[in-house]
């Protein structure tokens, strides 16, 4: 396929910048250089490894052969960022490679590993919605999951300590598998956490974030950027789960604690609030005094093309029926797209039109009016 070039780089450059140390180039590197370098006609191919690793810093569409390019990933960003993969490349890596098993003959133990880093999260949802669909107790199940979910989510870093008083009693989830969602921090180790993005890294003297178009300013001075204190056992939450499961929790726990709040002052309106119901068929489920519910899903996307064809229906049976449905953005990616929602309609061939697409401003809104109205009713 003409993509398996570009996907063994990309697979080659994840395995160069996690390794200590530039030489020996990764033997899927390696491959995948000699074919760009026959490939690569739009620029002068480099001559040397600072040459290179600018050259990947560039948006792929102003170097990368066209015809090769693979439609899924959003060539106005570069393969690298400060020596590191790029926002882009490290979505690809996970969404679009390690998730589909896209893994390249080449693929060495490292990369595999990365891919089974990216699987262990999977592996425990997957199991726990079988569960979900055959145990006697499935509202515990359910309790469980969002236990994990949250945990991941709010702790970023951990000491066996914590996960021992966590989930010391859970039924479905041991304790070795969140553990394995963690990896040791170096003794005495700098470690620092943005409570918008998660864990961070220092690049060149500065914080870096995982994805710099949602958070980019990591000032140590800022309220939102906490140092860790480095204790006995401390971990921090790997690479794949910080980015598939923790940095997207974040809005999501966002836009929940927000609605929570007006539940605690509303809740003859608003009854009710669940997280992730059906072991996470959606985000949220909200349940109003008039027997209506709504389905809500939270998606952050820097780009709306690449989120459009991932948008479908939401799973709307049993318990899990809905009136009405909702996909929520974060105002922020509106922000700095004003046609954002009009692409996402435009492109999301397979949404209903039935189903809202809003930011998460517009839909808390939209749940105030939907509590004032109820009030009204009441009062007449």
């Amino acid at each position: 396929m003409k993509s398996d070039e570009f996907n063994s780089l990309v697979l080659g450059l994840a395995e160069f910048v996690r390794r200590e140390g530039r030489y020996p180039y990764p033997e899927l590197l390696r491959h995948a250089l000699n074919k760009l370098a026959l490939e690569v006609t739009a620029v002068t191919y480099p001559r040397t490894l600072t040459g290179l690793l600018a050259l990947l810093e560039k948006p792929v569409k102003t170097w990368y052969p066209g015809r090769l390019l693979p439609k899924e990933f959003d060539s106005d960003f570069g393969l690298l960022y400060e020596w590191g993969l790029s926002e882009e490349a490290s979505r690809y890596l996970y969404e679009e490679l390690l998730e589909k098993t896209k893994l390249s003959e080449f693929a060495t133990t490292l990369t595999k590993q990365i891919a089974i880093e990216n699987f262990q999260f999977q592996r425990i949802l997957e199991r726990l919605q079988e569960l979900y669909n055959n145990d006697s107790d499935p509202e515990r199940v359910q309790q469980e999951y969002v236990l994990l979910r949250l945990f991941l989510i709010e702790n970023p870093y951990t000491t066996p300590a914590q996960l021992r008083k966590i989930f010391s009693k859970t039924r479905h989830i041991d304790i070795q598998e969140v553990g394995n969602f963690y990896h040791e921090c170096e003794e005495n180790e700098p470690c620092w956490n943005c409570d918008r993005c998660g864990p961070l890294f220092k690049k060149y003297g500065k914080l870096r974030g995982i994805k710099p178009s949602a958070c980019n300013d990591h000032r140590q001075n800022l309220p939102f950027i906490r140092q860790i204190t480095w204790k006995q056992g401390l971990r921090r939450l790997k690479f794949g789960i910080h980015l598939r499961i923790c940095l997207p929790g974040i809005p999501e726990m966002r836009l929940f604690k927000a609605l929570e709040e007006l539940q605690s002052k509303y809740s003859d309106q608003l009854c009710a609030i669940h997280l992730y119901p059906g072991i996470d068929r959606y985000d949220l489920q909200l349940r109003f005094c008039d027997k209506s519910t709504w389905a809500v899903d939270v998606k952050d996307y820097h780009n709306p093309y690449k989120l459009a064809p991932k948008l479908t229906p939401l799973f709307g049976e049993g318990d899990l029926h809905y009136d009405e449905s909702f996909y929520v953005i974060p105002i922020q990616r509106l922000q700095q797209r004003e046609d954002y929602l009009e692409i996402l309609r435009e492109q999301a061939a397979k949404l209903p039109s039935s189903t809202h697409l809003l930011s998460d401003a517009v839909f808390e809104e939209r749940v105030i009016n939907k509590i004032e109205q109820l009030q009204e009713g009441n009062n007449q």
